[in-house]
């Protein structure tokens, strides 16, 4: 505990147990804060969102068999996300090892969570000697903070816990010496270009920008995790480059910002897709362009543009079936710092008919015009989650919801502030992270005001965690979407079985409590919104109102996470991806067309 806080760790996120006992009485000493969830997974989770929003290491300590299989969930979602967690857990005594007897199990709550969490950590380790615990922490640390960031796991029996050893005779972890040799954990290290290929990737990135008519930088998680925003401002500031970006990097610009044009992807605001289309140079930082990003059809994406991929896990640009990728591996701001360096003092290439043109994109295709397919009198969650960003402060924590509607329309359509720290779990993109994600969001802010926006679905999965919120005082506006039911369950039904449902909704097994209920039984305040009249009264009375408050948004279960880019069967059957320039509700081709057009002749000569 003591090399934790030496390390920078503030708060461990946990859940007592017998088998972390002499851990949780070192923890309790140490002067550590800790946080006591009310489930190992919401304790994972929070050390998670902790973690994110803090971009540093978040610790989760848990205990023994069921303990460490509930945290995995949260262990799991650390990786994908490349997010610096370090799970701690106890073990059952060494002597009472079921390996020993060749059984499956012999000490009490006994099971090999090390074997479970290596495929969703950077390094598992099992602690079977003292001498050893502070070198497999020091190590383990060591390779959660860097290269690719990621979670760790050490497990440690309890007789190890209990061991008493002089100081002097632990041993120390050395980077230069331990990971020598050790291909494994070598890539948990900075596997980077060398300076002459990192400065070679400058050059033709200079080159690119002076014969580009339509440059676009798309910035990624990456650039966060490397502290680069505010180098990546200054490049795209200089330049004047119109930058776009993933939804774990929407905080780099604000969403007013005359260089912003959103989020590309196969959930995105229409003018995005279009300008990212468009470009002709793409500069890549930090972001692996998942599926989410390139709506399954990689060879598509900016297909017209040549491209520089920045990334300091090679493997996500080897991985990419695109075209015209000049690959570079190396942190980002390492990158940023020579680019920003090479860049003469005043750029010769004026891009401002390009700019001119995102510029009109964007004010054509205004999300809050797009049409639903099937119109209702209930609350339209875009318009709220418009509403919500419009009434938070630069200094709110966001956590958006991982899945679903709320996902979507917390990342499309509820602007941020330049600087504004969110939290979600994209990669897993789980139900029931956002209550835990809220409690991590809160003490790693140091307390500041938390709005978060979540499905009714979703809440239930970890809704003890109200419990946590309550008990710490968490100042707390929590948006809930009450459409009784699992929407994207009943969509995928709809399209795919012809509305056969099952496991969906109340008809199909699928049913909701009263939020208000729930909100009394908790203690806390209450508003209900069901109607867009009702939207900027309900939002100000939640956001005026003290302490915590769930606001219960009646919605349509038919309401449509749109533009997206939906998939279609050819007539041999064959799942085919929509084009990212035309998601449904699909524009006439004529004005697609029109739109390129429109296009080359803005950005001729």
């Amino acid at each position: 505990m003591d090399e934790l806080r030496n390390v920078g760790v503030r708060q461990v996120f946990m859940l007592s147990g017998g088998g972390i006992m002499y851990l949780v009485d070192a923890l309790g000493r140490s002067g550590l804060q800790y946080v006591c969830c009310h489930h190992e997974q919401a304790a994972s989770i929070a050390a998670q969102a902790n973690a994110m929003y803090a971009n540093r290491l978040g610790v989760c300590l848990s205990t023994t068999g069921p303990g460490g299989t509930n945290a995995l969930t949260g262990c799991a979602a650390a990786y994908v996300d490349s997010t610096p967690v370090l799970f701690l857990s106890g073990q059952v005594k060494t002597a009472d090892f079921a390996s020993l007897r060749k059984v499956r199990q012999f000490g009490a709550q006994e099971n090999n969570i090390v074997a479970m969490a290596q495929p969703v950590v950077k390094y598992a380790v099992l602690v079977e000697k003292p001498q050893d615990a502070l070198f497999e922490l020091q190590k383990s640390i060591f390779i959660a903070t860097h290269g690719r960031q990621g979670p760790v796991w050490v497990d440690i029996p309890l007789d190890v816990q209990s061991a008493e050893v002089e100081e002097n005779d632990l041993r120390r972890f050395d980077p230069t010496v331990d990971l020598k040799n050790t291909p494994h954990e070598a890539l948990a290290c900075r596997e980077t270009a060398t300076d002459a290929a990192v400065d070679m990737a400058v050059r033709r990135t200079l080159e690119l920008l002076r014969t580009a008519k339509r440059p676009l930088v798309l910035a990624g998680q990456g650039v966060i995790a490397a502290n680069a925003q505010a180098a990546l401002r200054s490049l795209v500031r200089r330049l004047g480059v119109p930058l776009v970006s993933t939804w774990r990097a929407l905080e780099i610009l604000g969403s007013d910002d005359p260089l912003f044009f959103g989020s590309p992807g196969l959930q995105a605001v229409r003018s995005a897709n279009i300008i990212t289309q468009g470009s002709d140079f793409l500069l890549v930082l930090g972001s692996r362009l998942d599926n989410m990003i390139t709506a399954f059809s990689e060879p598509r994406f900016a297909q017209q543009a040549q491209k520089i991929v920045v990334d300091i896990d090679g493997n996500e640009i080897a991985k990419l079936a695109m075209t015209n990728v000049t690959p570079v591996v190396c942190d980002v701001a390492a990158f940023l710092e020579r680019l920003n360096s090479a860049l003469p003092a005043q750029p010769s290439v004026d891009y401002a008919g390009w700019r001119g043109f995102c510029e009109k994109m964007k004010a054509r295709f205004p999300l809050l015009e797009e049409k639903q397919d099937k119109p209702s009198p209930l609350v339209d969650l875009y318009k709220i989650a418009a509403q919500i960003g419009s009434a938070t402060a630069r200094d709110d924590v966001l956590v958006v919801s991982s899945t679903s509607r709320c996902n979507t329309a917390g990342h499309i359509a509820l602007s941020r502030k330049e600087g504004q720290r969110s939290i979600s779990s994209m990669g897993m993109g789980a139900m029931g992270f956002a209550l835990p994600s809220v409690v991590g969001g809160w003490f790693a802010s140091g307390g500041k005001r938390v709005i978060m926006l979540e499905g009714d679905g979703s809440l239930q999965l970890n809704i003890q965690e109200l419990q946590t919120i309550r008990h710490y005082g968490v100042n707390a506006k929590l948006f809930v979407f009450c459409n009784s039911g699992y929407a994207a369950i009943a969509t995928m039904q709809d399209r795919n079985f012809a509305g056969f449902h099952v496991g969906s909704d109340e008809g199909s097994g699928v049913s909701m409590p009263s939020l208000e209920k729930i909100a009394e039984a908790y203690g806390f305040s209450f508003v209900r919104i069901s109607t867009n009249d009702e939207i900027a009264n309900g939002v100000d009375a939640v956001m005026a109102a003290e302490g915590a408050v769930l606001c219960e948004i009646v919605a349509d279960m038919g309401f449509d996470e749109i533009p997206k880019c939906i998939s279609s069967l050819t007539p041999e059957g064959k799942r085919v991806s929509a084009h990212l320039e035309n998601p449904y509700p699909f524009l006439p081709a004529e004005e697609l067309s029109a739109i390129y057009t429109e296009l080359d002749d803005a950005t001729k000569g």
